[in-house]
């Protein structure tokens, strides 16, 4: 990396001056006509990076090097293209915060096992042991367990696992998967209506998980589809799958392709991972606690290492028993088994690394071409 002053800008060849303009938000003026780079770290709150100064005359390019919250809002304007790629949270959680929030589905099942959100948050489920069923939820504000209410809309399951453990959703809410550890499968479900329980009905595919684990407990999947994860606690290991056709359950094979979590819980029961696939996350019920993953090949498995990084939920229940985000990862939440509930925490995040691009400018128009791989900024419009 070269040092802050040694960049060069405009036609004319000659050094400019660095602008390290410190913590801020709001509109942020990044004058390319006076500048050869910038210093920029995000407060708490949005910012909108400006890009003033476009002439002829100092035609050539500047650095950016950017500090951004990962929990906040970024926009650039006077800019025609951004040329990068990133989702939040991918940090190092520092802190799990309980928000006081928490919400009790003892009044369908005493024994939650698993929960998942839709996308927008507006919607909960909770699959449940007693009753061998799926029942739904709706948050009337999205991503807030305190307004949640139940629907009285449910999906027995009991024809295909009478030990149901865990659900999830394809990414458009038109499948839902359920795994059991009656049968050690994951079986595939359509919803006509998509994330509508009422509209669901069995696919009759069926995706057997014994030969890597007689116990499974969790699943879960990446981005598109393309790969499927599950935790079992007889070999207290996650294990990998691809399906060649995404979300397509028939389509599902086992990559032999492990990761051991033993050294930390001997009970692992829930996994979820960051939106970027760089980060696991998993609960155990041997401690009461969740553990941090990093992956160094988001949503590969093997380049899995464990970051001695963990949060207690004994607080809240000392049967901890699943996990889940919300979309941007400023929310986490946990069902536990001794109180029923569902619980709301709010997690923090190390301070992303610095950013580093060039706004390349031609006197009229500006891009934004970053040198890292792993951050998007937005044009604002």
């Amino acid at each position: 990396m070269s040092n802050l002053s040694d960049f060069l800008g405009g036609s004319g060849g000659g050094l400019k001056p660095f602008n390290d303009l410190g913590t801020v938000t709001g509109v942020v003026d990044l004058d390319v006509s006076e500048f050869g780079s910038f210093r920029v770290k995000q407060g708490a709150g949005a910012i909108t990076l400006n890009v003033t100064g476009k002439a002829a005359d100092t035609a050539g390019y500047v650095e950016l090097f950017f500090y951004p919250d990962p929990e906040q809002a970024v926009t650039i304007s006077g800019a025609d293209l951004v040329k990068n790629g990133y989702a939040t949270a991918t940090g190092n959680m520092n802190a799990l915060n309980y928000n006081n929030v928490s919400f009790s589905v003892s009044g369908q099942d005493s024994t939650p096992l698993g929960f998942a959100f839709n996308s927008d948050g507006s919607k909960m489920y909770m699959l449940g042991r007693i009753n061998d069923s799926v029942h739904q939820y709706t948050l009337s504000t999205p991503d807030d367990l305190s307004t949640a209410s139940y629907d009285n809309v449910s999906f027995s399951v009991a024809g295909q696992d009478t030990q149901p453990h865990d659900i999830t959703f394809n990414s458009d809410g038109s499948k839902m998967y359920m795994v059991g550890y009656s049968n050690d499968s994951v079986f595939q479900y359509t919803l006509s209506t998509p994330f509508d329980l009422s509209t669901a009905s069995y696919d009759n595919v069926s995706f057997s998980v014994a030969g890597q684990d007689a116990t499974p407990y969790d699943i879960a999947f990446n981005n598109d589809g393309s790969k499927m994860y599950m935790v079992g606690s007889s070999n207290d290991s996650v294990f990998q799958y691809t399906l060649s056709t995404p979300f397509d359950l028939s389509t599902a094979s086992y990559d032999n392709v492990s990761f051991s979590v033993a050294g930390q819980d001997a009970a692992p029961l829930g996994i979820a991972f960051n939106t970027t696939g760089s980060k696991m996350y998993m609960v155990g019920d041997s401690n009461d606690s969740v553990f941090q993953y990093t992956l160094s090949t988001p949503f590969d498995l093997s380049t899995a290492s464990y970051n001695s990084v963990s949060f207690s939920v004994a607080g809240q229940d000392t049967q901890p028993v699943s996990i889940a985000f919300n979309n941007d990862g400023s929310k986490m939440y946990m069902v536990g088994d001794s109180n029923d509930s569902v619980f709301q925490y709010t997690p923090n995040y190390d301070l992303a690394p610095p950013f580093q691009y060039q706004i390349i400018h031609t006197g009229t128009a500006a891009t934004f071409k970053t040198l890292n791989s792993d951050y998007t900024i937005e044009v604002a419009t």
